[in-house]
């Protein structure tokens, strides 16, 4: 957007500030004894120059399959880029990977840009401004299912959209009215900015989507919110029918305030980046954080939304009891040996031979890789019937 400076995330511009903290390492709180059974198997850097025609890698917010991997180890993936039409036009990075099962180790092989909206169907508008955040490949249809934060400071609200391979936008889809940020100030209702719609994924079939906000909606905060953990709102949204079908809410964790070591405060920098469902009901969160005194951190948990209220016809604000899913810390992921890194995206890998399930993540360098690298890692999960069963529901 030129002409236009990029308001930036509060995490942002945190990790914006730690090469005057601490030189060009990002400061990061990592728990061995919570790692979980979580093994890192590899991971790489893309640099800038990894890209094509003329584009840097870099923004990576989302990694989404777009073909599984074969028999013969390769396998094929979407990473969505947030850059917001600064390097070049709406697009994710194509890459095929491919996976020594034995040696746990992959190699990334061709790389190219596919666009999200170089042409749009009839009937559909193409936003004045475009920031990628999640992403989803449905092959029942051929179409990468995708948001955007939008750019609510300039009236562009954020959405959820599909787009064929072939780069057209076919489809915007309305987001419930809830979702949508209203004009008031203090914001009163919706989507924060820079807080918008990072996790979603696809039921079998894609015919419906499930997605929550990184943090909660604006009416969705109650008195006390330092000592209670934020609730935000899971949406299951038919896609044929255009509108929700059912809602349920999931507590992101509050980091540590550094000012009290073991008090319950915390940090709104604290947010859910994305979303795997497992096919069973349950589904993996990624949460990603950062705190000046206490650092980044980066946590995978299950969650099952099993007797949780459904809040489609619960007015906000929300209490503090409010019946939400029940969750598990699967992995402190750095304290299990991942990179230190502004970690946004996962998709599922392929099992391993023991039978081990695995996610390729993704980071997002915010263009700056002084500090930061776009890293893509693989990483094996201990058995989720195990997670469960290690204590009580959080």
């Amino acid at each position: 957007m030129a002409g236009r400076a990029r308001p930036l995330s509060s995490l942002s511009i945190a990790l914006l500030a730690l090469p005057f903290l601490a030189g060009c390492a990002i400061p990061a709180a990592a728990d061995p004894a919570a790692a979980g059974g979580v093994e890192v198997l590899d991971q790489r850097v893309l640099r800038r120059e990894d890209g094509t025609r003329g584009i840097p890698v870099g923004g990576l917010s989302e990694i989404a399959v777009l073909a599984p991997v074969d028999d013969t180890g390769l396998g094929r993936f979407l990473a969505i880029s947030d850059d917001r039409g600064e390097w070049g036009p709406p697009r994710a990075l194509r890459l095929d990977i491919h996976f020594d099962l034995q040696t746990h180790r992959f190699r990334i092989l061709d790389r190219d840009w596919q666009w999200l909206t170089a042409t749009a169907a009839d009937g559909v508008a193409r936003p004045d401004v475009i920031d990628g955040e999640a992403l989803r490949y449905d092959p029942s249809t051929g179409h990468m299912i995708w948001s955007s934060e939008g750019w609510p400071q300039l009236q562009v609200p954020p959405g959820l959209y599909e787009s064929t391979l072939g780069g057209e936008l076919a489809r915007q889809l309305p987001l419930p009215a809830h979702f949508m940020p209203d004009v008031a100030k203090p914001q009163a209702r919706g989507i924060r900015p820079n807080k918008g719609i990072e996790a979603l994924d696809l039921s079998p079939g894609g015919r419906h989507i499930t997605f929550l906000s990184e943090f909660a909606l604006a009416q969705d905060q109650y008195p006390g919110r330092t000592a209670h953990r934020p609730i935000l709102r899971v949406v299951t949204y038919d896609r044929r029918a255009g509108r929700p079908v059912a809602e349920h809410g999931y507590r992101l964790e509050l980091q540590p305030d550094p000012q009290a070591p073991g008090g319950a405060g915390g940090t709104e920098i604290n947010g859910a980046v994305s979303i795997l469902l497992l096919g069973d009901g349950r589904y993996l969160v990624l949460e990603r954080g950062f705190w000046f005194g206490y650092r980044l951190r980066v946590r995978l948990y299950l969650a099952d939304p099993t007797g949780a209220e459904d809040l489609l016809v619960r007015e906000a604000p929300f209490e503090a009891g409010v019946v939400t899913a029940r969750k598990w810390l699967v992995s402190d992921l750095i304290g299990a040996g991942l990179a230190a890194d502004n970690w946004e995206g996962m998709a599922f890998g392929p099992d391993l031979p023991d039978g081990r399930k695995t996610l390729i993540l993704v980071t997002d360098d915010n263009f700056n890789q002084l500090f930061q690298s776009t890293i893509i890692a693989w990483i094996a999960l201990p058995p989720l019937g195990a997670v469960a069963a290690r204590g009580p529901a959080q």
